[in-house]
């Protein structure tokens, strides 16, 4: 297969000579005069020297056959200043179109040889005209030889300094960027730029539906200012990152596509043997909460199987019921702390959740009458909407044990930027700074006959739903906590 190139450049300069010799013998005899003969045999010549050169360029180098060209031109230049004039006419200066146009396809070497060659070959035509005219002196004659010899030559200088830099800059080029293509090429990340008709204009991501998507999401920032920068994808088993920036003034647009597989699993390997660290400290404090009511349930039978009165046998038949509730519901807790995973996520209404959240804590305890005061603005996240809404509850249940009767709970649900959040406020009695530190730690509590798990729960399934919780809190005054949540 041909070289594209190579046609462009040397089978274009083969193709175009017989039409530019046409073109100068033509046009160098007015349209009244009969054209001589030799003219036409000078074309016919240049014709025949394009064919074999066209024949030739399959068979030798480019060098060899663009040398051949230029040095065959030579003659074929002094045969048509020779029949239009001879050396007092204009078309010697053909010469110096055929030294640049060497530089251009032979750089330095090419136009010194060629230029050095007109010279001599000048010389020569020089010399013929002058033998047969009387009024030509040697002086005269040597006189013209050097003008034109000493433009040959600088022409051929300068035009071959030239090409010479204008070589090295191509080579440069060609360098530079094969280096980036190779770079980019080999890159793990994909890459893609776009222009804002939405064409691409360059990627190393092969055809898929994965470049598919990244085309989209570019073409929509490109489009439309709020879409955010950076997006997550999941193909399959596969997660993938995409960030957007926009690029010459905002007229294209460059994205970088990383495969973030590893790191989720990495970042899941280390989350279970967090988990199971945690557990495995749980487990002693579990079973040391669960010992405390079993020791009293197992001295409350006592004390009723050795009792001889049925009324000193009520308090204790009390106790060990109470104490049953209190072991059922570490156990609950404890639970749902080792449970936490979500495991359907479905784009839910942050509102649903929240409207769920509130009947439940309500149930809980029937005696809670504090007043509710709502500000929502709603938004969608991409949950588990009984994991979530448990969170939820023990944020609202902390909320509701600190406010009384006559408290006031205040939910706000509002949007930032690319996260949703809702903010839980309650004017209790707050919460000691040292304690800060330590209310989301599993059986830490202030309260009497609290497990200590519920915040601990809370924090591990929003955190489980790539959002997270902060609380800030000043006694006397009351506790706010701020939920923030990935928008869906």
């Amino acid at each position: 297969m041909a070289n594209p190139q190579r046609f462009s450049r040397i089978t274009g300069l083969i193709v175009i000579h017989p039409f530019i010799v046409t073109f100068i013998l033509l046009t160098s005899y007015p349209p009244l005069y009969r054209t001589p003969n030799p003219l036409w045999y000078l074309i016919f010549v240049s014709v025949v020297l394009a064919i074999c050169f066209l024949l030739l360029q399959k068979r030798i180098p480019d060098t060899a056959l663009l040398y051949t060209i230029f040095i065959a031109d030579i003659p074929l230049v002094g045969a048509i200043i020779y029949y239009t004039g001879g050396i007092e006419g204009m078309f010697p200066l053909l010469y110096t179109i055929l030294i640049i146009a060497s530089s251009i396809y032979l750089y330095r070497r090419g136009a010194y040889i060629i230029s050095l060659s007109a010279t001599l070959f000048f010389f020569g035509l020089v010399f013929l005209e002058s033998r047969g005219m009387e009024s030509y002196t040697m002086s005269m004659v040597m006189y013209r030889f050097y003008i034109v010899a000493l433009l040959f030559l600088l022409i051929g200088i300068l035009s071959g300094a030239l090409s010479e830099r204008y070589q090295k800059r191509v080579e440069e080029a060609a360098r530079l960027r094969l280096t980036t293509e190779d770079i980019i090429k080999n890159l793990p990340s994909g890459v893609i730029t776009m222009d804002s008709k939405g064409d691409i204009l360059y990627t190393n991501m092969p055809d898929s539906r994965l470049r598919a998507t990244v085309h989209l999401h570019v073409a929509k920032f490109l489009k439309y200012k709020d879409t955010p920068n950076t997006v997550e994808l999941k193909f399959g088993n596969r997660h993938y990152f995409v960030s957007c920036t926009r690029i010459f003034n905002g007229k294209a647009g460059l994205a970088v596509l990383q495969d973030m597989t590893d790191i989720r699993k990495l970042e899941e390997n280390s989350r279970i043997a967090s988990q199971t660290k945690l557990l495995a400290e749980l487990g002693g404090s579990l079973a040391h909460e669960i010992r405390n009511p079993l020791s009293s349930i197992r001295g409350s039978l006592e004390v009723i199987r050795d009792t001889k009165r049925r009324k000193n046998i009520v308090p204790f038949i009390d106790m060990a019921l109470n104490e049953t509730i209190r072991l059922n519901e570490i156990v609950t807790d404890f639970l749902n702390f080792a449970q936490f995973t979500p495991k359907n996520k479905n784009r839910v209404r942050i509102s649903e959740v929240i409207n769920e959240a509130l009947i439940d804590s309500m149930l809980r305890t029937k005696a809670r009458t504090a007043s509710i005061k709502r500000k929502d603005d709603d938004f969608f996240v991409l949950a588990d909407l009984n994991k979530l809404k448990a969170g939820f509850t023990n944020i609202l249940n902390n909320a509701y044990e600190v406010s009384g009767a006559r408290g006031t709970i205040e939910i706000r649900s509002y949007r930032d930027t690319e996260e949703g959040c809702v903010e839980v406020r309650d004017h209790g009695h707050g919460i000691e700074k040292k304690d800060l530190t330590r209310i989301f730690k599993p059986f830490f509590t202030t309260k009497k006959g609290g497990t200590g798990l519920g915040l601990a729960i809370a924090k591990n399934i929003i955190e489980a739903h790539g959002g997270t919780i902060r609380v800030k809190s000043k006694v006397g005054t009351g506790t706010t906590f701020t939920i923030r949540l990935p928008l869906a």
